[in-house]
């Protein structure tokens, strides 16, 4: 009877500890540590290869990182995520211009680029009539682009890929032109990252957080590069229709996807 009543004070504290909560985020507890990337030998490195993906944030499959347009009290957009990481106080990230990662920008240099100030002058005096602010939000991220190495790690005997840099593809809001905002060092960025939940529509109380679904790849993507001795998009060779794109960009997965077996020693 004793265990009986305890049991039922325990769950009766819970329910209310439930109802009593007023952000709704009870069932989103995730784990904000960073899973350290295994040590590799250099004399267990059978191969590497670099590419290149694009994520297309209207495939069903990808909108959870584009999803919601406005951040909410327990969830926000990959592209939130990011952008509260990078011009937060003491923040780690280390942001780029190219995707070579060669020319560092600043906190101003990145809130330049993503609040666009519109001037309108009279073109007689000079004089400034008008002031526009044109902010890149969530809302215009089209596509998220990857920069990933892949090699395989004989030690371990499997096909394994780390995550280099990642950049918001986004559509000028005046113009419609897509252009990449800017490239992010992704091993700088997973700590900001790992603290912010992803939506799992298939199960809510699935805890993770957008470095693990990245690693996990939890996404859809097209190869649109490989390192080549050219640096050629796959756009820039295969110029006859996108549907030769297409192939290519499978023919390029199908090899990775085929190496791990093909590298194993009978």
């Amino acid at each position: 009877m004793a265990l009986l009543l305890g049991v039922n004070l325990i769950s009766s504290y819970q329910l209310q500890a439930q109802i009593k909560d007023p952000s709704g985020c009870s069932g989103i507890l995730i784990s904000d540590s960073v899973i350290p990337e295994p040590y590799i030998r250099e004399a267990d490195l059978m191969w590497s290869g670099r590419h290149w993906e694009r994520i297309d944030l209207r495939e069903k499959m990808n909108q959870y990182l584009y999803f919601p347009l406005r951040p909410l009290p327990c969830r926000k957009s990959l592209y939130d995520a990011l952008i509260d990481g990078i011009l937060g106080l003491n923040s780690q990230i280390e942001v780029f211009a190219d995707d070579h990662f060669e020319i560092p920008i600043s906190q101003a240099q990145v809130l330049g680029y993503i609040q666009m100030v519109d001037t309108l002058r009279d073109p007689d005096t000079g004089e400034i009539l008008l002031i526009d602010t044109i902010s890149i939000t969530a809302k215009d991220v089209k596509f998220w682009e990857l920069r990933t190495d892949w090699y395989f790690d004989k030690a371990r005997g499997e096909l394994r890929h780390r995550i280099l840099g990642i950049s918001p593809l986004v559509e000028n809001p005046k113009t419609l032109d897509q252009y990449n905002l800017f490239w992010i060092w992704y091993p700088s960025a997973r700590e900001s990252l790992a603290s912010s939940p992803a939506y799992i529509r298939q199960n809510q109380l699935q805890h993770l957080n957008y470095d693990q679904v990245l690693n996990m790849r939890f996404f859809e993507s097209v190869i649109f590069k490989e390192d080549n001795n050219y640096d050629r998009k796959i756009e820039e060779y295969k110029r006859s229709s996108t549907l030769d794109q297409l192939l290519e960009a499978d023919r390029i997965k199908n090899k990775l996807r085929n190496l791990e077996a093909e590298l194993w020693e009978y």
